[in-house]
């Protein structure tokens, strides 16, 4: 993918831009928000780019630094300030009123360039620039993302939503309303879980799970118990290592699940009663 698709791309967006300033209606504003979110994340990128090279560039730049230097120093700017996800993107670029100006001074200074793009070359197989203090992923941060209106917002971060930005669009009434992008972080989402997980242990539903278990490789339940500490290597199977990891994912500690066979304690148990019966017998007795 080659310098001149992205200005092409950009070119439609910039035209759909003007159909929506020009004609001010509700359908041409549809139409440029329906084109914008069909695009790949790398155009949505470069768009940007030109969006803000026209928007932030200054006379006094275009007569200090060359047109390939203004771009690239832009495309640098917002690398290291990072993009968030397409969704989120894609809105910032729709929500730009003046879009349809920003472009055409963007275009006007790249336009003229030829640079082929080999850095914008399947990014979107590859990591999301890193966003947040703790130098996470942002996708990492959340299960979801979910674009609402302001009278939701406190339901949904009163369970376990955050806030993550806002956007301005245009009403079905030509009004300018706001937007509300909410995140459901993963930490929530495991809470969630987990305590799911607990209520099936509380209604001993956790008991009926290690039955199944063991009927599935024909072992007796009875034999499948937790230690209070670890007892060194013993035969393993799929219940005990399947409960063995269950305890180390939920409580983060080190199972110690067992598997002793029954009946290998009432054979051991029926020794012992035959050695006693033969020593009564014969009058062995130390008394």
């Amino acid at each position: 993918m080659n310098f001149a698709h992205f200005i092409n791309v950009t070119k439609t967006v910039h035209q759909l831009a003007c159909n929506r300033r020009t004609s001010n209606s509700i359908e041409a504003s549809r139409e440029l928000e329906k084109y914008v979110d069909q695009l790949s994340f790398d155009e949505i990128k470069f768009i940007q780019i030109i969006m803000y090279l026209g928007r932030e560039t200054t006379d006094e730049d275009r007569l200090k630094y060359s047109n390939r230097e203004l771009f690239v120093s832009q495309q640098r700017y917002l690398e290291k300030k990072s993009w968030s996800i397409r969704e989120l993107e894609a809105d910032h670029i729709v929500a730009k009123l003046p879009l349809d100006e920003y472009l055409e001074k963007g275009l006007e200074i790249a336009g003229n360039l030829n640079i082929q793009l080999d850095s914008y070359t399947d990014l979107d197989t590859k990591k999301d620039n890193l966003k947040d203090e703790e130098g996470a992923v942002f996708m990492s941060k959340y299960s979801r993302v979910k674009k609402i209106d302001a009278n939701f917002v406190d339901s949904y971060l009163a369970k376990g939503w955050e806030l993550i930005d806002t956007t301005k669009e245009l009403s079905s009434f030509g009004e300018t309303t706001i937007t509300y992008h909410m995140g459901y972080p993963i930490s929530s989402y495991i809470a969630d879980l987990k305590g799911i997980i607990e209520k099936y242990e509380e209604l001993g539903l956790f008991e009926e799970l290690k039955k199944r278990l063991c009927e599935k490789e024909g072992l007796d339940p009875q034999g499948l118990r937790e230690e209070s500490f670890y007892l060194g290597d013993r035969p393993n199977n799929e219940a005990v290592n399947f409960f063995n990891h269950y305890v180390y994912v939920l409580k983060n500690e080190k199972g110690n699940y067992i598997y002793d066979d029954p009946a290998n304690k009432k054979k051991e148990e029926s020794k012992i009663k035959k050695t006693v019966s033969v020593t009564v017998d014969g009058d062995d007795l130390p008394f």
